[in-house]
This record gives C-alpha cells, structure tokens and sequence, in this order.
C-alpha cells in the first residue's frame, strides 16, 4: 500500500497514465482475425443486376432465385402482377395475383435447399424497340429445384413476360407471366 501511494504521489505518474488512457482511447480496436473492412462500396446493382434494363431485370430475377431471396423477388413485380399458367390436366389457364405468387414463391425457396435458373435464348433491344415503359418478352429457362429432402426437381419452358415502368429511369417490374412450363 505504502509503495502504491508513493507512486501515485509522483508528478510524472497522473501525465503517464492520461498519456495511456487518451492513447488507448485513440487507437482503433484492432481483431487481427476479423478480416478488413472493404472500402469500396458495393454496388447491388452491380452484384444482383440492374433491374433499369431488360437484361439487367433477368439478371436479378435469377439472382433472386439463387439466394432463394423473396424479398428480392416481390421486388420485381408490380403491383398488378398475374401469374398465369395452363393446367393440362383440365385444359384450362389459371391465374393468381401478387400475393398469392409472393406467397407461393415464399415457400418454394422455404422448402428448397437450392434452387438454378438460367434464362436462355434472349436477344438484347428486340423488346424494347417500341416503348420505354412497356416490354413484351419470351424467354426460355431451366430450373432446377433441390428439396431438403434431397429430392430434386428439374424442367424447362418458356415464360412470356410484360414488363413495366412509369418511366424510362425506374427499374422495369412484371406485370404479367405466362408460364409454358414442361414440369
């Protein structure tokens, strides 16, 4: 105690230990296994697609099916969405609306251990050619869906799609999908 107080009595000792309490206060904390913090900003335009072209739309549409992402995907629709696919089985079309697709789409990614879609057969500024808010595309795709149950599914088709904005600097959302599936 008496060799504490003595030190503590020192002139030099109340500089000393403000010197360390403002340099420790200063110095950032560093965790040498905690990898660097990435200075550029990124970009989700970049990583996901930019939904303002017809291709970059695409882009994302996939991106949000790979990460199983139903956020990412009820952003690419509009409002008025329908969903629409023919039942053989009856031989009629059936529709749903927003929610139900959001719903179900929800779920197919909830069950899914993964889930692969490649859009083929696109051709760049042919669906675009006559309006800057409206696109009328078809584009074949595969999807493959793997269950957590490791039972997989896999098919092709053609979906037709109508694509809207209000203007040519929005990102463009689905109005409409017609599936022609083979699943």
């Amino acid at each position: 105690y008496f060799n504490l107080m003595k030190l503590l009595s020192r002139p030099s000792f109340p500089v000393v230990l403000l010197t360390t309490i403002g340099l420790m206060l200063l110095i950032p904390a560093c965790n040498p296994f905690a990898p660097a913090l990435n200075e550029v900003p990124t970009d989700e335009n970049t990583l996901l697609g930019n939904p303002i072209t017809v291709r970059g739309f695409f882009d994302r549409f996939r991106a949000a099916y790979q990460l199983r992402d139903s956020t990412l995907y009820g952003q690419l629709l509009s409002p008025k969405f329908k969903f629409t696919y023919h039942d053989f089985a009856a031989n009629v079309d059936r529709s749903w609306t927003r929610d139900v697709d959001a719903n179900t789409t929800y779920r197919l990614f909830r069950a899914a251990r993964s889930t692969n879609l490649q859009w083929t057969q696109y051709q760049p500024n042919s669906d675009t050619l006559s309006s800057d808010t409206l696109a009328n595309v078809e584009r074949s795709f595969l999807l493959t869906i793997e269950q957590r149950d490791n039972e997989q599914f896999s098919g092709s088709g053609t979906a037709r799609l109508v694509l809207v904005r209000k203007n040519r600097n929005d990102p463009w959302r689905m109005r409409n999908w017609y599936d022609r599936s083979e699943f």
